[in-house]
Order: C-alpha cells, then sequence, then structure tokens
C-alpha cells in the first residue's frame, strides 16, 4: 500500500533532481516518503560523461534503490522511462510499481535512439529530433535555446524554467534496454500521458503503449513538465496511481 512504500522521482535528460521541487512538498504532505536522486553527470552527481552510458545510470538507481528499506513506487520521467525499465529488470522485488510520467516506453533490445525512430516511422517525427544538436566531439547532446521553452515547458510561466539547459551526456541514448517477462513483466506499471507534450507527443505516447502495455493509462492535460506547469495537479495523479500498489 501506498504508506508502506517510498517514492524515487527520476528526472529526465537535461535536467537534474531540482526539476521535482514544486513537485515534493505536495507529495509530502500526503505523508510519502520522496527521494529525487542526480542521475550520473547530472546536477550534483559527478561523474565522467565519457563512462556514462544507460547501464551507468540504471545501476546507480538500483544502488539507490537497495539502501531504502520499503519497496519502492518508481517514477521517471522523459528519458528515464529506459532507466526505470531497466531497473525493474534488475531488482524487480523492490519496486511496487513504475510510473512512466510522459516518458519513453522500450521494448526488450531498443535504445532510446530505435525507440525514438520506430516512433517516428510510425506516426511521424518529434520536434525534438530537429532541434538536438550533438557537440564536436560526439559526447553530448544539447538543445537549440531557441527552442527550449517551446518544447519543454510550453505551459510553464516563463519565470520557473531553469535558467540553465545543461549538456546531455550522449551515450545514454544507444544503450539498450534487455527486459524480461520473468523480471520487468512482473512489475506493475503505470502510463501518464500528457496531452499537450512538445517534446513526446501524444501520438508518441499511444504509439509506444500499443507495443508495450501498461496496466494502467492516465491522461493529464499538461506539458511535458507537469512538475513546472501543474505540480499540485500531477502530486494528485500520482498519488491515485500510487494507491492500486
Amino acid at each position: 500500500m501506498l504508506n508502506e512504500a517510498a517514492c524515487v522521482l527520476v528526472h529526465g535528460a537535461w535536467h537534474d533532481a531540482s526539476c521535482w521541487n514544486p513537485l515534493v512538498p505536495y507529495l509530502e504532505a500526503s505523508q510519502l516518503e520522496v527521494f529525487t536522486p542526480d542521475l550520473p553527470s547530472h546536477g550534483k552527481n559527478p561523474a565522467d560523461p565519457a563512462r556514462t552510458n544507460l547501464k551507468a545510470y540504471s545501476t546507480y538507481i538500483s544502488q539507490y534503490i537497495e539502501n531504502i528499506d520499503n519497496k519502492v513506487i518508481l517514477v521517471g520521467h522523459s528519458m528515464a522511462g529506459m532507466v526505470i525499465s531497466q531497473v525493474a529488470e534488475e531488482i524487480p522485488d523492490k519496486l511496487a510499481r513504475l510510473l512512466y510520467l510522459s516518458a519513453y516506453l522500450p521494448e526488450n533490445g531498443q535504445s532510446l535512439f530505435s525507440l525514438i525512430a520506430a516512433n517516428a516511422a510510425g506516426v511521424g517525427k518529434s520536434p525534438i529530433e530537429e532541434v538536438m544538436q550533438i557537440s564536436a566531439d560526439k559526447r553530448y547532446f544539447t538543445i537549440n535555446p531557441q527552442a527550449i521553452q517551446a518544447l519543454f515547458y510550453n505551459c510553464s510561466p516563463t519565470d520557473q524554467s531553469p535558467k540553465a539547459f545543461p549538456r546531455q551526456p550522449a551515450l545514454p541514448f544507444s544503450g539498450k534496454v534487455r527486459l524480461s517477462e520473468a523480471n520487468y513483466g512482473r512489475v506493475p506499471k503505470t502510463y501518464i500521458c500528457c496531452l499537450d507534450d512538445h517534446v513526446i507527443p501524444i501520438n508518441h505516447q499511444r504509439h509506444m503503449l500499443k507495443n508495450q502495455a501498461c496496466d494502467e493509462m492516465v491522461q493529464l492535460d499538461s506539458d511535458h513538465s507537469p512538475f513546472l506547469s501543474c505540480p499540485e495537479l500531477l502530486a494528485k495523479v500520482l498519488n491515485s496511481a500510487m494507491k492500486a500498489s
């Protein structure tokens, strides 16, 4: 049940744990124990980006969760859908539920790159593909600064949007998840669709759900970043989903 589980929120690409700050007080008001780790090479988590890949992400989160006494409800935003999927394969017994918040929802053997390509082939390109820029040394992705607000925070007040948009390590985007029915398949899953998402458009979200089913699907009238644009509403949606665990 909800009061017997902790909640771990995993941020997406180009972000760090601070993105959850507006949301956390609403979750804690429900007497929920909340954790917001920084992924390797993000925020306050120092790591060599040349060695930061999808495995580094999932191993870090798995080890982080192992140090939490209770079972965990694991929330992944955007790119972190790849991370929480692999974590579910690695430590399924520690997880009460996976919650995908407008996140990439992979099938076994897919990387983020191959999943983006599969979505594009099925329902057309996402705008994010047009504005991602690879660094000369191939170690980072950046986003065209002119596109950030309209893509990530189109429903969020401009004064709440991050002032600095960090570089994103490139290697995690090519890492393939390895998922099995025996492990990943037995963890309950909820997908929260954000209807006005310009990063992972709703038709992409629905396309992924056709190929990789979740136990529950919830719709939220929000942009890609509901932790900024509507944190109180997001907390209610998350709490409702968590009560099923």
